[in-house]
């Protein structure tokens, strides 16, 4: 009876997976997100950074 149970044992440690051949890991997952492109500026933002422009070039004048 030992001997039975045995070999039923060991024959499902060989029946494993099934999988013929040897085991492998599969690829790496690939991110298909494309990246996120900077939003064109507002009208308020552009016109803000032009202000800030013009005070820098006004204070390099001085």
């Amino acid at each position: 009876m030992r001997l039975f149970l045995l070999l039923l044992l060991g024959s499902l440690f060989i029946t494993a997976c099934g999988q013929k051949g040897p085991l492998y890991r599969s690829p790496a997952t690939e991110v298909n997100q494309p990246k996120k492109v900077d939003e064109a500026k507002t009208v308020p933002e552009v016109e803000e950074i032009k202000t800030e422009i013009r005070a820098i070039e006004a204070q390099k004048k001085q």
